[in-house]
């Protein structure tokens, strides 16, 4: 996958958001840390080495039971990140705060792409002259407050957001605002599209995402 980052700091500023490709690129984690980063290492050894692990066996064990509306390939995404989760609530966080994470977690094999999320991440799809949104944070209250909105690794539960669509030629992007809006604008007589955003005084991060 080639992915192609823009951030922009207004008033208030967001976290650092690291982006991390793997796995000969098959694996794309997202991850911005609310405490120290040096977790961040920490956080992505736990995913890769599911995920790694379990394209090497497609019958890898797991101690969370598989999500019967998700596909194989987003269940692995899943059990990743709660894996990681249960890690850092129980060790790192267990006596006091540390650290806790944002994440957007993307994982491409063949045709499928799967993804999973917690926090301030939203994921847009764009195919020809068409915008979807495949996931996104739930209210506008979480755009109108610089704090995190779900962490992982500091409650014992999360909500973790998860699913998988095709990938063939069609674009993606993940994006995270405060006090400002991601706009899509179709370029006119094609069906390129140029991306922006409505303030200058908000926040924004996006990543565009394409096969090779």
């Amino acid at each position: 996958m080639r992915i192609e980052t823009h951030s922009h700091q207004g008033l208030l500023k967001m976290p650092t958001t690291s982006v991390h490709q793997l796995l000969d690129d098959q694996l794309t984690i997202f991850l911005r840390s609310w405490g120290s980063q040096d977790y961040d290492q920490k956080f992505i050894d736990e995913v890769s080495h599911f995920l790694s692990t379990a394209q090497a066996d497609i019958e890898v064990t797991s101690p969370f039971d598989f999500a019967e509306n998700l596909t194989q390939l987003a269940n692995k995404v899943r059990v990743a990140i709660l894996l990681a989760h249960d890690y850092f609530y129980k060790i790192e966080n267990k006596n006091f705060f540390s650290v806790g994470f944002e994440c957007l977690i993307l994982m491409r094999s063949k045709n499928e792409l799967a993804w999973g999320a917690v926090g301030r991440f939203d994921l847009y799809e764009l195919e020809g002259q068409a915008t979807g949104i495949l996931t996104a944070v739930g209210t506008d209250r979480d755009r109108q407050t610089l704090l995190p909105i779900e962490l992982l690794g500091v409650e014992r539960e999360i909500e973790l957001r998860c699913g998988s669509t095709r990938f063939s030629e069609n674009t993606f992007v993940a994006s995270s605002v405060y006090q400002n809006q991601i706009q899509f604008n179709l370029v006119a007589g094609s069906d390129q599209w140029s991306i922006g955003h409505q303030s200058v005084n908000g926040s924004y991060w996006y990543s565009k995402i394409k096969s090779e």
